[in-house]
């Protein structure tokens, strides 16, 4: 089946949403079909992209659609996946995968069953910079992987002036930004022996969630730590991987660019390259991504078994703490 000839539901019209349904049409998607709780987002979409509206998630999967992309909030992820794949649908569902590891099993244990594709989309996967740096930690390069450091930062009222109305701000706050755990996990390759964090609202701007959130995670064969904060100004995203014989530093902060640095033993220099990037690169090649792995074509880059264990750590630190505004 060719690209275009997939027929995808799409819940949730939000800003993730408007963004996805922009790439979709741009990999050739045609047919659609939009649904939100506040159906002017959906006729916007359809005004845009063609295609139809309905007025209940239900409703949308009673359609001739083949596919559902969830761009609602993430505790509705497990729920309407199952529900998608009960209907015979293949399911792309925004990260988190859920704010609980509840139901994930059986979600993936249908999804075998029934044999429909079930993708998660941790987007930097697919970035063009982070690509670069786990080929040079593969090569060698810089040795055996001994420690991997994250940190993302962004200051949310820039980013959506609107933030205290988000669900964000009421019950999952930093952890939200879980794809920089992602991939520190991806990089190290195993899911943690032993994983500590603090998380807290420190940072005066309204969060009942947490802002703040540190994490420390032991691997068979390696250690990692990651900062993720809804505060920081200016935007912060950097991603070091140390090895026995180097270290590579990848510094992705905007959207448009991003610089490698590399340094190595043997050469005893450092080694500077840039990129440009578009933000939208991403996206698009994890929705190729999705609908190759549906025609068998591709493995799926993360199914539910690789997002359970991000989500693992961020549910088991997040009710292990109790965040407390300052």
């Amino acid at each position: 089946m060719a690209v275009k000839d997939h027929r995808v539901l799409v819940a949730g019209c939000g800003s993730i949403g408007k963004r996805h349904a922009a790439c979709l049409y741009d990999i050739g998607i045609r047919q659609f079909v939009f649904f939100d709780p506040d159906p002017e987002r959906s006729r916007e979409l359809a005004a845009t992209y063609g295609g139809t509206t309905v007025a209940e998630y239900e409703e949308g999967l009673e359609t001739d659609t083949d596919s559902v992309y969830l761009l609602s909030p993430t505790r509705l992820h497990i729920p309407q996946a199952v529900a998608a794949v009960e209907h015979g649908k293949h399911v792309f569902t925004e990260k988190p995968l859920s704010d609980s590891p509840d139901g994930a099993a059986e979600l993936e244990r249908l999804a075998a069953e029934r044999g429909r594709t079930v993708a998660v989309g941790f987007c930097f996967r697919f970035h063009d910079g982070v690509r670069r740096l786990i080929k040079t930690v593969r090569s060698g390069e810089i040795g055996r992987t001994v420690s991997v450091r994250a940190m993302m930062g962004e200051h949310f009222p820039d980013v959506r002036p609107d933030y205290l109305s988000t669900y964000y701000v009421k019950y999952s706050g930093a952890f939200e930004l879980v794809h920089d755990l992602d991939l520190a996990m991806y990089i190290a390759g195993a899911e943690p022996e032993e994983y500590h964090g603090i998380c807290g609202s420190y940072s005066g701007l309204g969060f009942e969630s947490p802002d703040t959130v540190e994490l420390i995670l032991r691997f068979p064969e390696c250690s990692a730590s990651v900062h993720l904060d809804f505060f920081q100004s200016p935007r912060t995203r950097t991603l070091s991987v140390l090895g026995t014989e180097g270290q590579a530093v990848l510094e992705f902060p905007s959207w448009d660019e991003y610089t490698l640095r590399t340094y190595g033993r043997k050469s005893g220099e450092w080694k500077t390259e840039t990129g440009k990037t578009e933000r939208n690169d991403m996206f698009r090649a994890e929705s190729e991504n999705f609908f190759a792995a549906i025609e068998g074509r591709e493995a799926v880059m993360c199914p539910i078994s690789e997002a359970v264990k991000s989500l693992k750590v961020t549910y088991g630190v997040q009710n292990g703490c109790s965040p407390t505004a300052h």
